[in-house]
């Protein structure tokens, strides 16, 4: 690993299929979602609370232990020429953390959005799609009606949002690259070139037209509600009527009303209104 960006965004906005175009760059190392932030994390708990380094002076250790956390990074992907693309939604408000271990503060974030109407509507017809199997949650009644479905989508959303507008508040946004899934859709060269700007790295003639599924999660831990596989072939729009009652959208646009202004004008203090 030369170097590493973060994948980030929002639920059902295709952060799958922009992994997966990343992966045919044979320069680039692009992952399904990981674990690598929450195992960093885990360390700096164990390093914050373990009784035995408790018991030492832990001003002393922290450039040894930023130096092991480094090392497990690198030597994670150790076997990963080129750029790694490492996916996870928490990555926009931990920069601080990166920027320390890593010692620089050159690393990118890639945020990928959509519609929240369309994202609401995508994980209500996946949930149909598969009404046989539950929903998490759903044993506890938080699935047992449309209402209650629409609430906890809202907090699959409202996750990646506060973690972004925390990363705006901390002052990281010149270092956020915001793509939009229907823009990727439809002129997926203007995406990718902007995304090779802003990360400094060579243009390159991606195979728009024959995408092939290259990273691999099992959907069966969600009982298949939450899909990460993409159509092969040429990359296109999927087209998908809303089925969401007019009631819904309304409440969802209203919700998240600077979102989608933001959308429109990529004005980052609505975000920090959020």
């Amino acid at each position: 690993m030369n170097k590493l960006v973060l994948s980030s965004g929002l639920p059902r906005s295709g952060s799958t299929l922009l992994q997966n175009i990343l992966n045919s760059n044979p320069e680039f190392h692009a992952t399904p979602t990981s674990g690598i932030l929450e195992s960093l994390l885990n360390i700096r708990t164990t390093f914050s609370h373990n009784t035995s380094y408790k018991a030492q002076n832990r001003l002393e250790l922290l450039d040894d232990m930023g130096a092991s956390m480094k090392g497990f990074l690198e030597g994670y992907y150790n076997s990963k020429d080129g750029v790694v693309f490492d996916k996870s939604r928490g990555w926009p408000n931990k920069l601080d953390l990166i920027d320390t271990i890593l010692g620089h503060k050159e690393t990118k974030v890639i945020w990928i959005y959509r519609d929240p109407v369309e994202i609401v509507n995508s994980m209500e017809k996946h949930h149909n799609k598969t009404i046989l199997l539950e929903g998490s949650g759903e044993s506890n009644n938080q699935y047992a009606t449309l209402d209650s479905r629409i609430g906890s989508y809202y907090s699959l959303i409202d996750g990646p949002l506060t973690n972004l507008r925390d990363a705006i508040e901390q002052g990281y946004g010149d270092r956020i690259l915001f793509l939009d899934y229907n823009t990727l859709t439809l002129n997926p060269n203007l995406v990718m070139e902007s995304l090779h700007t802003l990360i400094d790295e060579p243009k390159y003639d991606y195979p728009i037209y024959d995408m092939k599924q290259s990273t691999n999660e099992f959907d069966g831990i969600y009982n298949y509600k939450f899909p990460h596989t993409i159509k092969e072939g040429a990359i296109e729009k999927i087209k998908s009527e809303s089925t969401l009652h007019p009631k819904y959208v309304h409440l969802i646009t209203t919700k998240y009303s600077k979102f989608i202004e933001f959308m429109e004008t990529h004005d980052q203090n609505l975000i920090v209104q959020l």
